[in-house]
């Protein structure tokens, strides 16, 4: 492949296949209102066809460094770094080589082939929001304070995510690059737990909520309890094939959500999120009812989808009782809800303290 011109989203993947040597490139598209709505938050109200064809159109280079290369004066990392720094669609140069390898990962959603990347160079001027370069040029700032500082001001967990990974966060002497995928949950669990701690203090909701929403062969229920302890679980179920679950009672986790995954992280935030907004706090059951043909476009599907449900108004219920009647009867859910809820360690412990307090 010779010397072409493009449009970056922008978004850089960093790629952990030869960790601690990790391949490092833009993904970029060959015309501008493709780079321009190739974002999650675009992709929520698509299709699941349209969003396919699209992902399909993105092409990655990708160049090799060491881990600790973040400040190295090569020119290619210098430029990669600056268009994570920026919202702006911007026109690129690139010259790379042949057809290197497919990068297929679950995390990130994507199943591309990559190029080997010889040359970058920006042709736009860059537009760089003041509180990123700020914090960006602090290498004083512990990461996860620049992570929160710039949430605070931005509320964009997916430019965080690239500015972590592309090694723009922390004091000088920790700046690394992180593998796109681990820089995902790494944000969302911060942030999470940020806003965990911050809607401890709260009142509980008044009444049993319920929130549902469906996208690219996913239905979320989104059960909300009234309690003023936090706890958050979530159940997945593909078809007949698995049953995986994760969840936390009374504080965030401190081990990684091994069953779930990600996905745990992401669909925390967007709820931990609702919540704080309400200045209200409660018990937390995903139901996440995944179709068997499902594959994977990236954990961005939970977060937008839940998202989009935390947006909208809840059903509001007396009890429990009325929620497993109501996703029995009229969404007929999958499995009957006391398949669902028999498996929950959130209700298994409140049925418990219920217990005890009636023994006392």
């Amino acid at each position: 492949m010779n010397k072409k011109q493009a449009f970056s989203t922008p978004f850089t993947l960093v790629y952990e296949n030869k960790y601690p040597i990790l391949g490092i490139g833009p993904g970029f598209y060959k015309n501008y209102i493709d780079a321009k709505t190739a974002s999650p938050d675009k992709w929520v109200k698509k299709d699941e066809q349209t969003i396919i064809e699209q992902s399909k159109k993105q092409i990655f280079t990708i160049k090799n460094f060491k881990k600790t290369e973040t400040l190295t004066k090569d020119v290619t990392i210098e430029n990669i770094q600056l268009l994570s720094q920026t919202y702006k669609t911007t026109e690129i140069e690139f010259d790379s080589g042949n057809k290197t390898k497919i990068i297929n990962d679950e995390i990130t959603g994507i199943n591309n082939y990559s190029f080997d990347l010889n040359k970058l160079k920006i042709i736009d001027n860059l537009k760089i929001p003041k509180i990123i370069d700020k914090t960006v040029n602090d290498i004083d700032l512990k990461a996860q304070e620049g992570i929160l500082n710039i949430y605070n001001k931005l509320d964009n967990v997916y430019k965080i995510q690239q500015l972590l990974s592309v090694g723009l966060l922390g004091e000088k002497q920790n700046r690394v690059f992180v593998p796109t995928k681990w820089s995902i949950t790494a944000v969302d669990d911060i942030i999470g737990k940020k806003n965990i701690e911050n809607i401890k203090i709260n009142q509980e909701i008044n009444k049993p909520e319920l929130y549902i929403f469906q996208f690219y062969k996913n239905k979320f229920y989104i059960i909300i309890l009234p309690y003023k302890e936090w706890a958050f679980e979530m159940i997945e179920n593909q078809g007949d094939k698995y049953l995986d679950i994760d969840y936390e009672i009374g504080a965030p986790r401190k081990q990684y959500a091994t069953s779930v995954g990600g996905g745990y992280y992401a669909a925390r935030i967007e709820i931990s999120k609702a919540l704080e907004k309400r200045k209200k706090i409660g018990k937390v059951l995903v139901l996440r009812d995944i179709l068997p043909e499902y594959k994977s476009p990236g954990v961005w599907v939970i977060r937008e989808a839940i998202k989009e449900a935390m947006n909208k108004k809840p059903l509001i219920f007396e009890d429990l009782e009325s929620i497993k009647k109501y996703l029995d009867n009229v969404e007929n859910i999958r499995h009957k809800s006391e398949w669902w809820f028999n498996k929950s360690n959130i209700l298994k412990d409140i049925k418990n303290q219920k217990r005890i307090f009636e023994y006392y």
